[in-house]
């Protein structure tokens, strides 16, 4: 509920600084909130535009011909078809108002609109005439980005601790072994046995009958008898065992399958433990890879040391080069590590300042910045109106892009403004990191060059 009041008391604001003026009739009111509303939405199946919003937004000397005040304007008619006799001329206040209420209701839902609403704002807010505005301004920066920081302090966090759940495993019931087995041939042994005992026996159908066995009786020869009788007795048992354990069979219970279980639940385990370990451990991982970056002063997408740059492109290769390396999501201190990684440059004077046309100039054609424009040219579309000083970088020969005279009406700059070395390379760092989060990856369609 806090963001939603937040929202509504955007334009409450503008009104209560005497801002802009509705005559105080709330149904107007209700009109530019609800062309907020809209406007919102749009951003929500758009964020491009987001950049382009918030730096209308952010100009009390925003060009009545900017496609972004028409499109505002064209959105309030349709909310509100008398307008026009209620302001005097082009309402740029009222537009302004409308598209922060928009940004700020947008931002709430969406915080890829939120980095690029904030990264817009810190860098060019500081060279705009807030005026009666400034604490407005001030408040919403501030609540949007203390709501996107959030997030990406969780994604650049290290735990104390990492907790892995113990493994859960069912232990599937296993079937005993299946044993078969065989029974003596009692006649056979029988048969036997009586060969064992002497050369006859006494069959009630056959009457006396040969056993072609022990030949000795007992009473004739009783040592000789023992003898034989010991012998065959003990053969033909012998005989009978071997014969029914032979035809033992044990057949063993299919443990393939519990096994094939335990290896793919133990996979997973490890696994999930490996990611619990990775998440954890990257913000740490991030941190050492930029420490050892700043602290090796040589860039990966140009290859070369940033020393054999001159200054001003340095601080350029390096903005672009962190952004390489962070995610969208990346606390507000990575643009102040940025800025005292570009003070430990040998070369750098550090309250030195440059006019911001200029360093845009450099940068559109010097020949170890080519990633830099490649990167912002899949990210940034050609310069349409009021748009990030990287479109002109990114596409320095669309119409105008070169054009000093331009540079304020396509940026809302002023093309003299200064800039030290480490405030051009964050404010690089913040456009990138803007156009990122605003495009998420899709290459902005190409625009009809304008004059």
């Amino acid at each position: 509920m806090w963001g939603l009041r937040m929202n509504e008391d955007v334009l409450v604001r503008f009104l209560s600084a005497g801002l802009i003026d509705v005559g105080g009739d709330d149904t107007k009111l209700e009109k530019l909130q609800a062309t907020a509303i809209d406007l919102a939405a749009v951003l929500k199946k758009t964020p491009s535009k987001a950049a382009a919003y918030a730096l209308i937004a952010f100009d009390p000397q925003a060009p009545v011909d900017d496609p972004v005040v028409q499109e505002t304007l064209e959105a309030l008619r349709k909310r509100w078809a008398t307008y026009v006799n209620t302001f005097s001329g082009t309402p740029i206040a009222v537009v302004r108002a409308i598209l922060l209420d928009a940004l700020t209701r947008a931002a709430t839902e969406d915080e890829r609109i939120g980095v690029a609403f904030v990264n817009s704002a810190r860098n060019s807010l500081p060279f705009m005439e807030a005026g009666d505005e400034q604490q407005v301004w001030v408040d919403v920066v501030i609540a949007t980005e203390k709501r996107v920081d959030v997030r990406a302090e969780a994604e650049w966090a290290t735990p104390s601790s990492i907790t892995v759940q113990a493994m859960s495993f069912d232990v599937p019931e296993l079937q005993a072994p299946k044993i078969t087995t065989a029974r003596a041939n009692r006649e056979h042994l029988k048969k036997a046995m009586r060969a064992a005992a002497g050369p006859q026996y006494h069959d009630p159908q056959q009457g006396t009958v040969a056993t072609s066995g022990n030949p000795h009786w007992v009473q004739n020869a009783p040592q000789q008898w023992v003898t034989e009788f010991g012998d065959r007795s003990s053969i033909a048992v012998a005989d009978m065992m071997d014969a029914v354990v032979s035809k033992t069979a044990v057949e063993q219970a299919d443990l393939s399958a519990p096994f094939h279980a335990l290896a793919a639940s133990v996979t997973e385990y490890v696994g999930a433990a490996l990611s619990a370990m990775s998440a954890a451990t990257t913000g740490l991982q991030r941190r050492t890879n930029l420490l050892w970056w700043k602290e090796a002063l040589f860039s990966p997408s140009a290859r070369v040391s940033y020393r054999a740059l001159t200054p001003t492109a340095a601080a350029a290769q390096m903005a672009f080069d962190l952004h390489q390396q962070v995610p969208t999501f990346s606390p507000a201190s990575v643009s102040a590590f940025l800025y005292e990684a570009v003070l430990v440059l040998p070369s750098i004077e550090q309250e030195r300042t440059f006019a911001i046309y200029e360093l845009v100039s450099e940068a559109q054609s010097h020949e170890s910045l080519v990633a830099l424009r490649g990167s912002g040219s899949d990210l940034i579309a050609p310069p349409s109106g009021r748009g990030p000083v990287m479109a002109l970088i990114a596409h320095p020969d669309f119409l105008n892009a070169r054009v000093e005279s331009e540079f304020q009406r396509l940026t809302g700059i002023p093309a003299d403004a200064q800039l030290t070395l480490p405030q051009w390379a964050t404010w690089i760092f913040r456009e990138l990191q803007a156009a990122r989060a605003a495009t998420d990856g899709v290459k902005p369609a190409r625009r009809p060059r304008k004059v």
